[in-house]
């Protein structure tokens, strides 16, 4: 696993929004219209900016997968409100955002506090699933917080992700049941 250089940004963007696209919790932040591509690359470029910011943007060393994890809770700036806006111009729109802000008040309502490693994003290209990117960037976020002594924090829309989440030691410790075909799992590891 390899912290990304600000001229690995575009690769980054570019895993991360591929395999992104079918992804449950992604989908229902942005609007949802013909221009849906456009908008999930500018939620996730919008995730990349303070994952960079945090150090915590990495690529597997095949550069198959990408991850945005990082420290929390950490400190907004004005950088961070300016990111926000241009999160709703792009890709939620301002009729959205109380929806938007209702479900993240939800959300930050019931993780966890204290100091943690939120594990924000991980993607695989899809031209190169099963190439050991994943078990790469696992390998490097546990060394990252085992060295920093903290847990890490996750939430995810898909199941099958939440099993190999808890293969890799992680447990739930909320669902969230948001609609009939929407279940958001909130997860820790120690």
């Amino acid at each position: 696993m390899k912290l990304l250089t600000p001229s690995d940004i575009s690769k980054a963007i570019e895993i991360l929004t591929r395999s992104f696209q079918t992804n449950p919790s992604a989908l229902w932040v942005i609007k949802q219209d013909s221009q849906e591509q456009k908008r999930l690359k500018a939620l996730i470029t919008y995730a990349v900016k303070p994952g960079m910011k945090n150090e915590g943007v990495f690529l597997s060393s095949d550069e198959s997968t990408a991850a945005i994890c990082f420290e929390e809770p950490a400190p907004n700036n004005l950088s961070d409100y300016l990111n926000q806006l241009e999160l709703i111009r792009k890709a939620i729109t301002i009729r959205r955002v109380p929806q938007v802000l209702q479900r993240e008040s939800y959300l930050k309502k019931h993780r966890l506090e204290g100091k943690h490693l939120n594990f924000w994003f991980l993607g695989v290209d899809p031209d190169k699933k099963g190439s050991g990117g994943v078990h790469d960037i696992k390998k490097g976020i546990f060394k990252l917080a085992e060295e920093s002594q903290l847990p890490i924090l996750l939430e995810t829309s898909v199941e099958r992700n939440k099993i190999v989440y808890e293969r890799f030691g992680f447990k739930t410790y909320h669902i969230w049941k948001e609609s009939d075909d929407y279940t958001l799992w909130f997860m820790k590891r120690d």
